[in-house]
């Protein structure tokens, strides 16, 4: 593993991030950070409202500089990032700087089924076109997100499928592939 101090796991909202996150630090004996729940702590408001009331532009500012904080912990981190963190190039110089990204994929189908109960995800709230259910709109929302992150997405170190998968079969496939190039 090159020099790595800390974990990134990157991915689309719904992949596994937290949760197989929770896992793996667990299993490492590391401490959990998720970007996302730090900044809504040292904010006082929820990722939504922050959208809603400064934009995203300002929401990844925040995210930066609460990134930028993190990584000033001396202990060894498995660090959740937002869906869209990834597409600042300032955040994946930082993530390959301080340790090891790993992509976590996940099929759009299962991204779709994992998102539909969940609301509180301010990039999928869009207009539905005309003759469109919100079901469709959602799905065209999350492809059109991928096809724009997952270039970025797939330049992480390593890349592990959540797909079909639970939590902690994901967390033990990740755990193998670490210990392969460390």
């Amino acid at each position: 593993m090159k020099s790595a101090k800390h974990i990134f796991l990157i991915g689309f909202s719904g992949s596994g991030k937290s949760t197989l996150g929770r896992i793996l630090a667990s299993r490492l004996g590391l401490m959990f950070v998720d970007l996302d729940s730090v900044i809504e702590k040292n904010l006082d408001r929820t990722i939504a409202e922050i959208f809603d009331g400064s934009g995203e532009a300002t929401f990844r500012c925040y995210e930066k500089k609460h990134l930028e904080a993190v990584l000033r912990s001396r202990q060894r981190l498995v660090i959740a990032l937002g869906g869209g963190a990834f597409e600042s190039a300032a955040i994946r110089t930082m993530a390959y700087r301080h340790g090891t990204t790993v992509y976590l994929s996940c099929s759009q189908r299962e991204l779709n089924r994992r998102l539909r109960p969940v609301g509180d995800r301010p990039l999928l709230r869009v207009n539905c076109r005309r003759g469109e259910s919100r079901t469709q709109t959602r799905e065209r929302r999350i492809r059109s997100l991928l096809k724009k992150r997952l270039a970025n997405y797939r330049s992480a170190d390593l890349i592990v499928s959540t797909t079909g998968k639970s939590p902690k079969k994901s967390a033990g496939e990740l755990i193998q592939l670490l210990r392969k190039i460390a």
